[in-house]
């Protein structure tokens, strides 16, 4: 990836450091792939919808943030 800015490279990257790595499993909501980070036992947020069907975009218990239940 290549980023044309006018901005001093420090500035861009200031922060960058302080990120820390989220640690995320693939788990199947209703046979829905997803991306979720573990909140609690049997719970986790939906970090990221990994379905090729477009439907499944749509639902409105599956959203990045959602908290669910398996």
């Amino acid at each position: 990836m290549i980023l044309y800015t006018p901005m001093q490279l420090e500035l861009v990257l200031q922060g960058l450091e302080e990120m820390q790595h989220v640690p995320t499993r693939r788990a199947y909501i209703d046979g829905v792939p997803v991306l979720i980070q573990d909140v609690g036992l049997r719970e986790g947020k939906v970090v990221r919808v990994l379905s090729t069907d477009p439907r499944d975009y749509l639902r409105s218990d599956l959203y990045p943030g959602a908290v669910v239940r398996w």
